[in-house]
């Protein structure tokens, strides 16, 4: 327990971690207080207002959405495709442009999902694939605005299940996840070459101390120190909420629960990927491979931001509504963060091993050097 609150302590205190704090409660005060400012408490009540987006099984509403995209781009001639996660812009051919315009004519035909997809399946050849007219991708046309009956029932959850602070912990641990996923990498890559550099590696593998107990104490509390900002800003935003509904039946610790749930394991694995690749390449190459892993899972995320979970490191869930998706899409919510909690043991694993061959002399990291003329 010294060991490790002298490693919290050390941690806690270095240049890396005070710019990280700022720069993380900075982004999700920035991005999640003015969203508590929009009020939950009124039920709706006008049949005629715009109500928020919600994804829904209508196929109706799935096929419009798809065929409004396919109509506007084939337009264009301006399409989109996402290989690897990236967006990359397309244009066609004349005879390409014809043939779309015949599977467009084949969708506006298409009375179920299956015939739709086989319509459709052409267009995303012709694009090279990764299409939003991909057959697996389609899910993503399925959103609406509510109805007033849907809106009164999403009213009855945020203030029967969620109990207001439910509704925007779930803003807040989307947001907190995406920074959490990517600066805690470079946080812990120059914490260790802080490290490397003072010789404090050699001088703690010096002593009587298996490298288990000194990188599971690292990790430990590097995870502690790099949850603190996130706590912080539950607190802060709790503490808002409170102001905002006074009298009102609030989860005082649904804040916590969604930093513990929904934003640790991505921080567990962001914290891992950053010792792995310490222990990998001694240097910051880590880092690029993190910032590539970050970017393709922000592009899949942002097709459909008010709900998708899947195996993404980043749930998505930016909306203070929507949320019958999320309580029916909540076991596929618990068995992500399932997932990538033990895939950042697996990756600490692997950090064990490389130093062990470290200690013994047997490695001494993978360096990239430019190809020799």
């Amino acid at each position: 327990m010294k060991l490790f609150w002298l490693e919290f302590k050390r941690f806690t205190t270095s240049l890396a971690f005070v710019l990280y704090t700022l720069v993380t409660v900075g982004f999700i005060l920035l991005n999640v207080w003015p969203m508590i400012d929009r009020g939950l408490a009124t039920a709706p009540v006008n049949p005629t207002a715009r109500y928020d987006l919600i994804t829904t099984t209508d196929f109706h509403a799935l096929k419009t959405n798809a065929l409004d995209q396919l109509k506007e781009e084939h337009a264009d001639n301006a399409y989109v495709t996402y290989p690897f996660g990236f967006a990359k812009s397309v244009t066609l051919t004349a005879g390409a442009q014809a043939k779309v315009g015949q599977a467009l004519n084949q969708a506006r035909q298409a009375d179920t999902r299956r015939s739709l997809e086989k319509a459709l399946g052409p267009v995303d050849q012709l694009l090279g694939g990764h299409s939003d007219y991909q057959a697996a991708n389609l899910q993503r046309f399925a959103v609406r605005p509510m109805t007033l009956a849907e809106a009164r029932h999403d009213h009855t959850l945020i203030m029967r299940k969620d109990r207001i602070t439910g509704t925007y912990a779930r803003l807040f641990a989307d947001i907190a996840s995406i920074i959490v996923c990517i600066l805690p990498t470079i946080v812990i890559i120059a914490y260790c070459y802080t490290d490397r550099r003072a010789q404090v590696r050699p001088t703690m593998q010096a002593k009587a101390m298996g490298t288990p107990k000194w990188l599971v104490t690292r990790y430990a509390a590097s995870v502690a120190g790099l949850l603190i900002p996130v706590l912080m800003t539950a607190l802060l935003l709790l503490g808002r909420v409170i102001l905002l509904y006074p009298g009102a039946a609030l989860d005082y610790w649904a804040f916590f629960k969604a930093a513990g749930f929904w934003v640790l394991p991505t921080l567990l694995v962001s914290t891992a990927v950053g010792f792995l690749s310490d222990a990998l390449f001694s240097n910051f190459t880590g880092f690029a491979l993190q910032i590539g892993w970050w970017l393709i899972t922000m592009m899949i995320g942002a097709h459909q931001v008010i709900g998708n979970y899947g195996w993404l490191l980043i749930p998505r869930h930016n909306s203070l509504h929507n949320v019958s998706f999320f309580y029916a899409h909540y076991s596929e919510l618990a068995i992500n963060r399932l997932g990538y909690t033990l895939l950042a043991i697996v990756f600490l694993g692997l950090t064990m091993m490389l130093m062990n061959l470290q200690r013994e002399g047997k490695y001494r990291g993978f360096h990239l050097r430019p190809a020799r003329r």
